[in-house]
C-alpha cells in the first residue's frame, strides 16, 4: 500500500471511529443518567454491580474497543475485581 493510500485509509478509519464514538456518547449520556436515577430510586447506588456502574463499565469497554486514535495511543483499560 502506498503512503498516500495508507493516509487515506487512516483518515477514513479515524473518522468512522469518531462518528461511532459520537453516536455511542449520544446514547450513553441519557442512559447513564437513567441508570443513576434507577439506582438512586431502588437504593442500589452503593452496589458495585448497580446499573449505573455497569453502564459506566460498558462505556469504558466500548471506548477501549473503538480505540479512536488507533496506533497513536497505547491505553489499556482494566476492571477492578
Amino acid at each position: 500500500m502506498s503512503a498516500r493510500s495508507a493516509l487515506i485509509s487512516d483518515v477514513v478509519t479515524y473518522n468512522a471511529r469518531v462518528w461511532v464514538a459520537g453516536l455511542a456518547a449520544t446514547l450513553l449520556v441519557p442512559l447513564s443518567f437513567a441508570a443513576l436515577a434507577v439506582d438512586l430510586l431502588t437504593g442500589t447506588a452503593d452496589d458495585p454491580d448497580g446499573l449505573a456502574r455497569r453502564v459506566l463499565r460498558m462505556s469504558a469497554t466500548l471506548e477501549a474497543k473503538l480505540d479512536v486514535h488507533g496506533d497513536l495511543t497505547d491505553v489499556r483499560v482494566t476492571e477492578q475485581a
